[in-house]
């Protein structure tokens, strides 16, 4: 099987004339979840126990007891309003463990609140006087709406609450004859209503603001980390961890630790059989990766679980390695400098004689010579002066989905690619933050490189793009057809001046991945196929791209 080689000195692609751009905002969440979380929906599960609780409280009340003792004027009603409220306890339980609502948290929120002040006034209104100071059993559900909400809606939840059960109380005072006492009782509870959403409010901003701070923190860390709870589920990641891993796509939350990686889950079955025992550092097959795993105990009780950091051993290496090759760069480049001046000279020189018709015919072949291995020289020349561009990027906003497109047409009309032999899938609206003259250094170091191994047939390279499982990243994949990259090359596949093709400088993969990694993405090669398979991981961003 051949080995895959590196492309040739690239056309320079067209750039954009450098202009000053503002600095793009990082991609935040939104302060109200867009769809129920995982803690979200654990926050819901326990209002919905302690509704139904409620529900059974009052249901085993009115069973039980003698309703002359608890002044209940009228017992059948009382029986019915609390069965009816323990029943929508039990299916607000029930339709919350559902996978998908069918409706946003706002209105999931504001529907279970009106079926509490619906059945608990029903409840209210069969219990008489007894019932007036059943009202402080919304507090915690408005408390739970305020934490989620984070917003005004939770005080329009407790003013709903608000106007219900005092409305009610006041008719039964003008009407009923139940006396002021109840009324003033109802009041400073729902006074207590918006203290508590408030208070809730505050305290849901202040954790939120807390989490989004460890998210991004957690993020940066060039560790993986993982959160496992004690029942081997993992309840959070970093996008480290399936970089490190090579893991892309399998990895989620809620996802048992086994099922994802049996080393890990094994570490981590040892670790809480014996904290004392060492554990050796493993290899990770599909990204020849070094890992060392530590394990830490957080929480306790049944709240507690492990947090598991996987530290590259060969970052140092490949660090020191970055130290030697940018003072290898640096002294390489004064070096060009020097040697284009020469090989100017023997250029000109190759064709003055050709075009004197100087050489005798039988010396054409060594004229010819003479040019293509100044061509090689001038090629080799221009990529090593390209490893010292790596940190003059001039970061943008681009559109990835038009990029991509015009990309793509610009290397099959310089390439002579039939139309459809590429195709890209890259929707529109993905944004990503990235050097322009080094994005399409990289597209197409890649699609040259894949052209030069695929069938050359319709639909032989395919570029794909989506957002990210964090929702700060953007994930775009290239695969094509061909033979694929054997085994014994993907470990030395990025490394600089490796190639098995004839005439090749080895430089190419390899200056695409410095200058992923300068502008804070990275590539890499997938253990897909069949073909080869690379992803390239990408910044996203929400700010618009600047209009020229």
């Amino acid at each position: 099987m051949a080995t895959r080689a590196d492309p040739e000195k690239l056309p320079a692609p067209k750039r954009a004339p450098a202009e000053p751009r503002a600095a793009s905002p990082a991609f935040e969440p939104p302060l109200l979840p867009a769809a129920i979380t995982e803690s979200t929906r654990r926050i819901l599960w326990i209002v919905d126990i302690y509704r139904a609780s409620c529900g059974a409280v009052l249901l085993s009340v009115a069973l039980l007891l003698e309703p002359a003792a608890l002044n209940i004027a009228t017992p059948h009603a009382f029986v019915t309003a609390t069965g009816l409220y323990f029943i929508f306890g039990v299916a607000a339980y029930w339709w919350i463990q559902q996978d998908r609502l069918p409706m946003p948290l706002s209105q999931v929120l504001f529907a279970m609140l009106v079926g509490d002040v619906f059945f608990l006034a029903l409840v209210m209104i069969s219990a008489g006087g007894t019932g007036a100071p059943l009202p402080i059993l919304l507090f915690p559900q408005l408390a739970a709406s305020g934490w989620l909400q984070r917003t005004r809606t939770g005080f329009f939840h407790a003013a709903f609450a608000t106007v219900v059960l005092l409305g009610l109380e006041a008719y039964r005072a003008i009407n009923g004859g139940a006396g002021m006492t109840p009324l003033f009782q109802t009041g400073f509870i729902c006074f207590g209503y918006f203290a508590t959403v408030g208070i809730a409010a505050q305290r849901g901003i202040d954790v939120a603001n807390l989490e989004q701070v460890n998210r991004l923190i957690i993020q940066d860390m060039q560790d993986g980390v993982l959160v496992v709870d004690l029942n081997g589920v993992v309840r959070g990641h970093n996008a480290q961890v399936t970089r490190l891993l090579g893991n892309f796509g399998r990895m989620r939350g809620g996802m048992r630790l086994g099922e994802f990686s049996p080393t890990l889950h094994d570490y981590w079955r040892r670790w809480n059989e014996d904290y004392a025992e060492p554990l050796p550092p493993f290899k990770v097959e599909t990204t020849q990766r070094l890992l060392r795993v530590r394990q830490v105990r957080i929480g306790s009780g049944l709240n507690g679980g492990t947090l598991m950091y996987l530290e590259d051993l060969g970052r140092a290496q490949s660090e020191a390695q970055q130290i030697k090759l940018a003072a290898l760069g640096r002294l390489t480049a004064s070096i060009a400098h020097e040697v284009r001046n020469p090989l100017s000279a023997i250029n000109q020189a190759a064709q003055l004689l050709e075009e004197d018709r100087a050489v005798a015919p039988a010396g054409e072949r060594l004229l010819g010579m003479i040019r293509n291995n100044a061509k090689r020289i001038d090629r080799i020349v221009g990529e090593i002066l390209q490893l010292n561009r790596r940190d003059r990027q001039q970061p943008e906003v681009i559109a990835l989905g038009e990029f991509i497109t015009s990309m793509c047409d610009e290397i099959a009309q310089a390439e002579h690619i039939a139309k459809g032999d590429i195709v890209a899938e890259v929707p529109d609206d993905l944004l990503v933050i990235f050097d322009r003259g080094h994005l399409s250094q990289i597209v197409w170091n890649l699609v040259r490189n894949a052209w030069q191994h695929c069938k050359k047939q319709t639909g032989s390279i395919v570029i794909t793009a989506r957002p990210g499982y964090m929702g700060d990243a953007i994930i775009c994949e290239l695969n094509d057809d061909g033979p694929g990259i054997p085994a014994e090359a993907r470990t030395t596949l990025f490394e600089p001046f490796f190639t098995t093709r004839p005439g090749g400088t080895g430089l190419g993969l390899y200056i695409a991945r410095e200058l992923a990694d300068a502008n804070g993405a990275a590539l890499e090669l997938l253990p897909k196929g069949p073909g080869a398979h690379f992803r390239l991981t990408l910044k996203r961003t929400l700010a618009q791209p600047a209009k020229a």
